[in-house]
């Protein structure tokens, strides 16, 4: 453990941009990387879902996110986007729910 003079005795540099959510302390780190979380309303086989993503590039327009979903939603349509707040990551689907009209919720 380190003495309170070699605390003291220690430089520190703090960089990076606070406003996008990268903070380098001590210079020698890698930045993490901080993406941008958003909801999205997709129409899939006749069902809405509402899928979580995660995007360091910022939030697909409507016709981007369609083509990106092809993969693992063959047919989907984007039916809304809805911005949340920063997280970390690319682009990944983090949450999936499916529309339930009988219970009038979200499965």
């Amino acid at each position: 453990m380190k003495t309170f003079k070699e605390f003291l005795e220690e430089s520190i540099n703090i960089s990076g941009n606070a406003s996008v959510g990268t903070i380098i302390v001590g210079g020698q780190q890698e930045p993490e990387r901080v993406g941008e979380e958003f909801t999205a309303d997709i129409l899939y086989q006749g069902n809405i879902h509402r899928i979580s993503m995660v995007t360091e590039n910022g939030i697909p327009s409507k016709p981007e996110l369609a083509e990106f979903l092809q993969d693992e939603y063959p047919g989907a349509m984007v039916q809304q986007i809805y911005t949340i707040e920063n997280s970390s990551s690319s682009i990944k689907i983090t949450k999936d729910k499916r529309y339930h009209p009988a219970k009038l919720d979200w499965v």
